[in-house]
């Protein structure tokens, strides 16, 4: 595997219950502080995942419900 390879599979979040890496966005909500609330559904086992995106940098913290 190549660096480049390495890099596009460590992008996105993963379904912490099947593992996959396809989520279909139900709801975007920008919030007081600056930052993005995305609630999102995995397209294979229908987990539901709250993502809080920065605006400003590429970090995304993600929160399952």
């Amino acid at each position: 595997m190549n660096e480049k390879t390495s890099r596009r599979e460590n992008r996105g979040i993963t379904c912490g219950r099947c593992g996959c890496r396809q989520f279909k966005t139900t709801h975007t909500e920008p919030l007081h502080d600056g930052r993005i609330r995305r609630r999102k559904y995995c397209r294979n086992c229908v987990k539901r995942v709250v993502t809080f995106e920065s605006a400003g940098a590429a970090k995304v913290t993600e929160r399952y419900m």
